[in-house]
């Protein structure tokens, strides 16, 4: 997060940045970047609670969908001891 905000600022000193948008040329370049490694690291988290990795798919729900990822990725533990998708991370 830091990251995307030093380069908004760069591209709002360079006149890259798109108000209408909310994006300039470095932060759509490092948003691209971060993508796919992020999606991978959410159906990790998926599994870690037992659930598949296709529910990284309600965050295309605008607001709730987002409001579940942070709750269900961020604030609930995994299963206790293995589950169908392996051992724990922790153990």
């Amino acid at each position: 997060m830091v990251v995307s905000i030093v380069f908004a600022m760069i591209d709002s000193a360079m006149g890259t940045f798109d108000a209408e948008s909310g994006m300039g040329l470095l932060s759509g370049l490092w948003t691209l970047i971060i993508l796919i490694p992020s999606i991978f690291i959410y159906i990790k988290r998926f599994h870690d609670r037992d659930k598949s990795g296709w529910w990284v798919l309600i965050g295309l729900i605008p607001i709730i969908g987002a409001l579940w990822l942070i709750i269900e990725l961020g604030f609930l533990k995994g299963t206790p001891g293995p589950n169908r998708f392996g051992p724990p991370v922790t153990d």
